[in-house]
């Protein structure tokens, strides 16, 4: 049972772990144009706070770039990719 009990709680942390992962990747890479919040223009960047497309559509974005926005297919391993695009996704929360 303890061991339950502790899987459990592991796999709860992982996925904590990974949403901050996600915030911390934005943050890092992407607030200086977008603004924490998603709401910045800078440079001509949309207000991503409310994105309609899917986590896959925000992934190719990511991965592959658009408009002034840099390709971050060599900086970000997929599963970063991944993380961020969920966060954005999420509403950035």
């Amino acid at each position: 049972m303890k061991r339950i009990a502790v899987l459990f709680l592991m796999v709860a942390l992982a996925g904590v772990a990974r949403a901050e992962d996600g915030k911390s990747l934005f943050d890092s890479k992407c607030a200086a144009c977008h603004g924490k919040d998603g709401k910045a223009k800078k440079m001509g960047s949309p207000d991503i706070s409310a994105l309609k497309g899917s986590q896959a559509d925000i992934e190719k974005v990511i991965t592959q770039g658009k408009g002034k926005m840099k390709p971050y297919k060599a900086s970000l391993t997929p599963e970063q990719i991944q993380e961020v695009a969920k966060y954005v996704k999420g509403g950035l929360k």
